[in-house]
């Protein structure tokens, strides 16, 4: 199914908030689908535990609903990453040199989103609460522009050169790399 909506048009946006369940479901999924209408979109949008996207709402033929699928596989096919903020879903859309637009919701993702914003790999995070139709809409051309993407790809091929593994172990000894 991912495979033919993949096929089916031009590379879509990915939205997906983890394990974040909300308090309306509804309107947050109308907010993401009306965002993603108005900036000429299509999107892969994963459900999570907030089951974003499947109840009372009619899903437009631009948006494929997902369950659980592995981001570093689903990235590759994707033009940017709409997200929580989670440390580990930054990572991996970074890695694959993909824009990031963070809504946060609490603890570090507002941190992670102000560091992708300064790197220029994605805009300003708009949290959650403060979340429009056209502040998302906004988001998501800042993402896709071409010099967005440039910062995400020189972010991308920087991880590639890094040894996490290494650089962890280094800290946690107390010597230098």
């Amino acid at each position: 199914e991912i495979d033919d909506f993949l096929k089916a048009g031009p590379t879509p946006l990915y939205v997906g908030f983890g394990s974040i369940v909300v308090e309306n479901q509804v309107k947050l999924t109308q907010i993401v689908f009306e965002a993603i209408k108005n900036a000429g979109q299509r999107a892969i949008i994963s459900k999570g535990w907030g089951n974003l996207g499947v109840d009372k709402v009619d899903v437009p033929d631009n948006i494929l609903i997902v369950g659980s699928v592995p981001h570093d596989w689903l990235f590759q096919h994707v033009s940017c990453v709409i997200h929580h903020g989670g440390a580990g879903t930054t990572a991996a859309g970074l890695s694959l040199g993909r824009p990031t637009i963070i809504v946060p919701f609490f603890g570090d993702q507002q941190f992670w989103g102000g560091i992708v914003a300064v790197a220029g790999a994605g805009p300003v995070p708009v949290p959650h609460k403060q979340l429009t139709v056209e502040k998302l809409t906004d988001a998501i051309r800042t993402a896709l522009k071409s010099s967005t993407q440039e910062k995400a790809q020189e972010i991308a091929d920087k991880m590639r050169k890094e040894s996490g593994v290494r650089m962890g172990c280094a800290a946690f000894i107390g010597i230098s790399s």
